[in-house]
């Protein structure tokens, strides 16, 4: 049964009547607005159709630009053949919208759907209940609904309103066929199939209305509102094309099979997924404006709403004038969202050629605060022209980029400098600038550019991606990613983690003889550079003095907490001084035999405070500070008297470079103090004691031989303990082993 006759004796005025209340209609996001839209009113006793506006939803995607909408994501295509590169930005607006087609009919064209060009017929499915309970044998209207004339929508067969004791769920859709695989038969089913056509011109823009259930005697025109159900993917281009041709586009694994169910209006995908390519052969002259089309109106691309498989990608294919090759360049998109009835604008900035690739090509760090030296190799950069480099922000700790001859002094020992401080009347530390560079480096044209990339410590539970990116003249458009891999630590069973990357091996240190003496004669030296030297030793060896002064005790504690140094085994002598002002450093003696290791990192449980036992103890890190600043100048002559080995390079300093330093500025000297100042004396990593080493493993990184704890033989300047598959032994302090910092995890 089609329906159920109301009145029998319809008149031809009557049915005239009937039906000029068809009116047209509209979809929602305004894309099928009329002004004459509104159907308030218009009675008849047969069901008719028309389409009311939505007009809370927002304004449609803009064609022009694609840029109304929000930023879903940004990426740089690859060349799979070189380092060519193309920058896509994504934009999501909402509705489906592109260019003004006129009145052509989209009936046989892949074209959205306006108001201009809806489908000339759409199906009907009417649900039925009768004194409320479902009618499960048939539909009450099950029919094709096309377009008589303007403003005039009607069926071949007449249904009629079914009286006050009956409901109806109308559910619609267009096209009104040929484009589901499978529709409801029966009104215990409300679910339509649907796989995208491989070729986009066959790809439908289908509009789907589903109003509230509506009395049976309602006898007026049954108001629609049309709803676009599937995605619409377009490409334009950005600021920055290159002569040339693009001459495919491609969306690449990306899902296309599923079923969409008129009741909850929601999709639910098939795991299949597919690739779409169209040929284009689209010129470019290089002098685009900013969202021209490149997949006009036929070549939009209808897909499912999706969150995108991981292995989804883009892919266009482009043809340079200026090299007369193609060029195939490619990016993954997958993760990122498709929305139910928005359009996805994918905006391509074709540049040249352009080359950015560090040295070591996607270097992989360790997950301590790590520096990479490295060199950035720009090629056909044409000489002038700007180029930036962006670091990003990592759990809200930037990323850096130095040019390594700007680096510290302490950064070029090794050390992980953040800030540069300086003290306050208060006694606290206040930052005045980065000792790392900057979040953004600079460089015009071609060539290597040395540069030193500060990487925060990554404390999680996965090696994470640091991405750098390229772009040119200041555009916002990526040009280039660089990308570096920082490890996780290996935790263990304990709470602990240890670095992953193992560096040169290192001696414990701190074992002399009690005659034991570097002297450093600098009368070949510059005099600048001597009296630099002098400044320095005569500063350091009155921080004690100064830490029990009412003018700098405040700073002096602010840094270093009650442990300030005492350099009492340092001695100087110098020339040129007049009643003690000044005047220029002849020799330095740093008797290290004088100096007592016994009592120091002895704890079996606590490598943090060992290490830093070992780092502070007797003010060394002056003293290794000292000999680096006289190593770094020439014409020194070095005696060594009895034996002994150097204090500057030990297990426990290579551990304490591994942390966040700031530089604090002092009566016109600089010292180190970990982040944080006296507040922060133990260092996050650290060399680990004997009792901490318990269940160390790195499956990925084997640890492989032997390995230094920070705890010393009880009583004893010669020895300290090592361990080799958890189990720890003694070992001479002068012997080199591996080192395997650790870290507690927060």
């Amino acid at each position: 049964m089609n329906g159920h006759k109301k009145r029998m004796n319809l008149t031809a005025s009557g049915m005239a009547a009937m039906l000029s209340c068809l009116l047209l209609f509209s979809c929602n996001d305004e894309d099928f607005l009329a002004d004459n839209g509104n159907i308030t009113g218009n009675a008849c006793d047969n069901i008719c159709f028309g389409i009311s506006p939505d007009r809370n939803i927002q304004t449609r995607g803009n064609a022009a630009s694609g840029e109304d909408g929000y930023t879903s994501g940004q990426f740089v295509l690859r060349s799979r053949d070189s380092a060519d590169t193309l920058c896509v930005r994504a934009t999501v607006s909402d509705g489906i919208h592109s260019p003004v087609f006129g009145n052509r009919q989209v009936a046989t064209r892949g074209i959205p759907v306006t108001e201009d060009n809806f489908y000339n017929s759409f199906h009907v499915l009417a649900y039925w209940k009768k004194n409320g309970t479902p009618v499960k044998e048939q539909f009450y209207m099950d029919a094709d609904v096309t377009k008589r004339g303007n403003n005039l929508w009607s069926s071949d067969r007449v249904y009629y309103w079914p009286g006050a004791e009956h409901t109806l769920q109308f559910y619609a859709w267009a096209p009104a066929s040929g484009a589901f695989e499978t529709i409801p038969t029966t009104p215990e089913n409300t679910k339509l199939t649907y796989t995208v056509p491989s070729d986009a011109a066959d790809q439908k823009d289908i509009v789907v209305a589903s109003p509230k259930e509506t009395p049976g005697d309602h006898n007026a025109a049954q108001s629609l509102t049309f709803n676009h159900i599937c995605t619409a993917v377009r490409f334009v281009t950005g600021s920055q094309m290159q002569p040339g041709t693009i001459k495919s586009v491609a969306l690449k694994g990306v899902q296309y099979k599923g079923t969409y169910d008129l009741e909850n209006g929601k999709w639910t995908l098939n795991d299949d997924a597919n690739d779409f390519t169209q040929s284009l052969d689209k010129e470019m002259s290089g002098n685009e404006t900013d969202g021209t089309e490149v997949t006009a109106g036929e070549g939009t691309f209808m897909m499912l709403p999706q969150t995108l498989p991981d292995k989804a990608k883009v892919e266009v294919v482009f043809h340079s004038t200026v090299t007369n090759t193609d060029r195939t360049l490619e990016a993954i998109i997958g993760g990122m969202e498709w929305p139910q009835g928005k359009t996805v604008t994918y905006k391509l900035s074709i540049s040249p050629e352009y080359e950015f690739k560090l040295e070591n090509e996607n270097p992989v760090l360790d997950a301590h605060y790590d520096i990479l030296l490295t060199t950035l190799i720009v090629s056909d950069v044409p000489a002038g022209k700007a180029w930036t480099v962006a670091a990003p922000t990592l759990n809200k700790e930037k990323v850096t980029i130095q040019k390594q001859d700007d680096m510290n002094s302490y950064a070029k020992q090794g050390y992980w400098t953040a800030n540069y401080a300086h003290g306050t009347t208060s006694g606290e530390l206040e930052i005045i600038g980065s000792a790392r560079g900057e979040t953004v480096y600079q460089g015009t044209g071609s060539g290597e550019f040395p540069i030193a990339v500060f990487v925060p410590e990554n404390i999680g539970d996965a090696s994470r991606t640091v991405e750098l990116s390229v772009r040119l003249d200041g555009s916002d458009d990526i040009v280039q990613t660089l990308t570096l891999i920082q490890l996780a630590p290996a935790w263990y069973g304990n709470g602990i983690g240890c670095e992953r990357i193992e560096g040169e091996k290192v001696s414990w240190g701190f074992s002399w003889d009690s005659d034991f003496k570097l002297i450093y004669n600098l009368t070949s030296c510059d005099n600048d550079s001597r009296e630099s030297i002098r400044q320095y030793v005569e500063w350091t060896k009155t921080l004690k003095a100064l830490g029990d002064s009412w003018l700098l005790g405040w700073l002096i504690h602010a840094i270093f907490g009650d442990d300030i140094p005492d350099l009492s085994f340092v001695d100087m002598e110098k020339s040129g001084d007049f009643l003690g002002l000044g005047g220029k450093a002849d020799k330095i003696t740093i008797n290290l035999g004088s100096l007592s290791t016994s009592g120091v990192a002895e704890s079996t449980t606590d490598g943090q405070k060992n290490t830093r036992e070992v780092y502070n103890f007797n003010g060394i890190q002056f003293v290794n500070e000292i000999i680096n600043r006289i190593q770094n100048i020439p014409g020194y002559k070095l005696t060594l008297v009895g034996d002994g080995v150097f204090p500057t390079n030990n297990a426990s300093i290579v551990c304490m470079k591994l942390n966040s330093w700031d530089i604090i500025e002092a009566n016109n000297e600089y010292v180190l103090s970990l982040t944080g100042g006296s507040e922060v004396m133990d260092p996050k990593w650290y060399l680990p004691a004997t009792e901490e080493v318990a269940g160390i493993n790195d499956k990925e990184y084997p640890l492989e031989g032997e390995y230094l704890t920070s705890t010393a033989v009880k009583d004893n300047n010669q020895y300290a303990y090592k361990h080799s598959d958890g189990s720890t032994s003694s070992e001479s302090r002068r012997r080199e082993l591996s080192v395997r910092a650790v870290r507690k995890k927060p």
